[in-house]
């Protein structure tokens, strides 16, 4: 016992120096202090918690104690999930006291550092855990109380997106409210324009209710905050479609293709937009590149059809003869076939494709 005694004494004097290097306590403070780290070390929170608000009654600056006062909360609010949201609140405005005293804080210690990290880090573990909350009520339909805790969120930390997306969410897909996850949506914007999440969300807004002209603008912001965005400039390049702005639907999504090589549903698009902007080269050429990833019955026919269109009647029969390869059983190919040898006089494949199409 009296070795313990020992060691609490050595751990409470060398708390007690922290507490006095950078603040000045009063003598009652200072063994209200003292005492809350003893009841600290003994994991006797609640003791702990009493005396630590007797010391900030007195000095409601003192740092070592707002901290302290936030990794209490912190704990309470893992022990105890029916008041979870609320300790973690405690937790979080205790730790943003104390860090902004650390701030001011001149040559600053490697010890002071280490604190401030700590801080830092459950700080925003008190955050994520009052926003998951939020979730889980969502998730077992108590929409209310999850919106009073997503606000809550954004409260304390305004700079974090995801609570006010989440409210737009609610807004606009459980009450239908779209005029109010606009409003939402458009206070986020105009609190940071340059906020590429804000812009990408309020872009996929303006997509989802089909004001494209409007998506097209947040899109081409996002654009400029993020020009290797690759969903993005697909999301730009498919609003400029829908508005009949061809050729910067074409340019654009040229754009997101010189990031890396397309997949199937790039280039499906972009030879969608080619044939939108009247230029049958570049599209036949992207169902070239498409028929070789996804060699689709549908894509071969679109490729085919439209080298019929351009008179290129020896590649029409390559790909009309690759399609038949790929499914033996479809007469458009085999029509196909027969009208490229027609075309290019090439009677011997006429007269072979005419026997097979007679027999199907």
């Amino acid at each position: 016992m009296r070795k313990l005694m020992i060691a609490l004494l050595v751990l409470v004097l060398a708390l007690g120096a922290c507490t006095t290097t950078r603040q000045k306590l009063s003598p009652q403070a200072n063994v209200n202090a003292k005492t809350a780290n003893v009841y600290y070390a003994q994991k006797n929170v609640d003791k702990a918690q009493d005396f630590y608000e007797k010391v900030l009654e007195e000095h409601p600056d003192h740092a070592i104690s707002l901290r302290r006062m936030g990794d209490i909360f912190l704990h309470k609010g893992e022990n105890f999930p029916d008041k979870a949201v609320e300790y973690n609140k405690e937790a979080f405005l205790y730790y943003s006291k104390a860090l902004d005293i650390y701030a001011a804080y001149e040559n600053v210690t490697d010890q002071e550092r280490l604190d401030v990290r700590s801080m830092n880090r459950n700080k925003e573990g008190a955050w994520a855990r009052i926003y998951r909350a939020g979730d889980v009520l969502l998730g077992q339909g108590e929409t209310q109380k999850a919106m009073e805790i997503f606000e809550l969120a954004h409260e304390l930390q305004p700079e974090a997106y995801q609570p006010m997306i989440r409210l737009k969410d609610i807004y606009q897909k459980e009450f239908e409210d779209n005029e109010r996850a606009e409003e939402i949506l458009l206070a986020l914007v105009e609190q940071d324009p340059d906020n590429l999440d804000y812009n990408l969300e309020t872009g996929a807004f303006y997509y989802n209710i089909e004001n494209f002209a409007k998506a097209a603008t947040y899109f081409e912001k996002a654009s400029e905050l993020a020009p290797a965005n690759l969903d993005n400039l697909i999301s730009l390049s498919v609003a400029y479609y829908e508005i009949a702005e061809y050729k910067d639907a074409l340019s654009v999504i040229q754009k997101a293709m010189d990031l890396g090589p397309p997949d199937a549903g790039i280039l499906e698009t972009a030879a969608e937009i080619a044939d939108k902007s009247g230029d049958q080269p570049l599209k036949v050429q992207y169902l070239k590149d498409l028929v070789e990833i996804n060699a689709d019955v549908d894509i071969f026919a679109a490729l085919v059809s439209t080298l019929n269109q351009t008179e290129e009647y020896e590649e029409m029969i390559e790909y009309a003869l690759k399609w038949y390869h790929h499914d033996n059983t479809s007469r458009d190919a085999v029509n196909f076939i027969i009208l490229g040898a027609a075309q290019t006089e090439n009677d011997t494949l006429r007269d072979i494709y005419q026997n097979i199409l007679g027999s199907m």
